[in-house]
């Protein structure tokens, strides 16, 4: 049960990033100066559903849950949360130096996270089973 968890949540915020990462592009489009609070909580709920999203792994990992994909499987757990983790806070960071279009940063960062975590999933699931998401 907490496998199907941990994919469903990892898919759910695969999601979130992209739309956080196009939300901001769309914002920068439209030329606002000052991101909308919908954006912001966007933002706050990707956080945290990825600090959710790394514990269940660890959980998992620690009850002897392996990653069943092929290939360099160890990647998935470096894709999946150190390396989002990281964008996430260059992102914040990015964005606390900036007084207007702050969410610039954040909205690249979370394209960063967006490409990782998708490549986590395709780790995760191994070739023919993260094809057969879109069959």
């Amino acid at each position: 049960m907490l496998t199907r968890l941990h994919f469903w949540l990892g898919s759910a915020i695969v999601v979130a990033f992209l739309v956080l990462a196009l939300f901001g592009f769309v914002l920068r489009i439209m030329r606002r100066e000052e991101e909308p609070t919908a954006f912001r909580a966007i933002q706050f709920w990707t956080e945290n559903l990825l600090i959710l999203q790394t514990v269940g792994g660890i959980v998992l990992l620690l009850m002897g849950r392996r990653v069943v994909g092929e290939g360099f499987v160890i990647l998935h757990y470096f894709y999946g949360s150190l390396f989002p983790l990281i964008s996430v806070v260059a992102g914040r960071i990015s964005a606390l130096r900036r007084e207007r279009y702050g969410y610039v940063g954040m909205a690249w960062g979370a394209f960063i996270a967006w490409g990782l975590t998708t490549r986590a999933l395709m780790v995760g699931l191994g070739p023919e089973r993260f094809l057969d998401l879109f069959r």
